[in-house]
């Protein structure tokens, strides 16, 4: 009897009767909002950028996080390729846009998740789409400190790299604020 138990699990498994593994919507709505109880509105919602009650070109590809090229530590990572991006987008626009108009309606995003339609898995990861800062807080941040602690306790490896980054890009800033002052009026040193 064991057996022909284990035997039905496994082909219930096997033919997609039961899934135990989690959908990208999921473990994108956990990972990058700490938000484990979600419905497709909200997720919607959340990810409609402008409020325009669309998800645009540029929506879709913040979802997935392929418009970024720095990922959550601050390290460069290498840029998603125009192709991988078309690739992304034209796929949600296939599964969703009803009426061709190259947008995602949040009509047509709540027909298809009620007809069990689920976001795919590009293999790109979680969808990292906000800045840098915001990833490391996200990621970093709300997990390993409180808001009371000094920058005393801010020892761990990502903490150094993130203030290490914060530097650098706060000296391009002012660089690049140089490089707008015509060269007669720059102090010269």
């Amino acid at each position: 009897m064991r057996n022909i138990l284990h035997f039905a699990l496994t082909c219930l498994l096997s033919f997609g009767g039961l899934s135990t593994a989690e959908s990208w919507a999921a473990t994108h709505m956990r990972e990058e909002h700490n938000i484990d109880n979600f419905d497709a509105a909200s997720f919607f919602a959340l990810h409609d950028s402008d409020n325009s009650h669309y998800w645009t070109k540029q929506d879709i590809l913040s979802l997935y996080g392929v418009l970024h090229t720095v990922d959550p530590t601050g390290h460069r990572k290498e840029p998603v390729l125009a192709e991988e991006q078309n690739k992304v987008y034209n796929t949600i626009i296939g599964l969703m846009d009803t009426d061709n108009d190259g947008s995602v309606s949040m009509d047509e995003w709540l027909a298809f998740t009620q007809q069990g339609g689920e976001l795919p898995d590009f293999g790109l990861g979680p969808g990292h789409h906000g800045d840098v800062e915001y990833e490391y807080e996200i990621h970093h941040w709300l997990k390993y400190h409180s808001e009371d602690e000094n920058d005393e306790h801010l020892n761990h490896a990502e903490d150094i790299e993130h203030e290490e980054l914060f530097h650098h890009m706060e000296d391009q800033a002012i660089k690049n604020q140089h490089m707008n002052i015509p060269p007669k009026f720059r102090v010269q040193t």
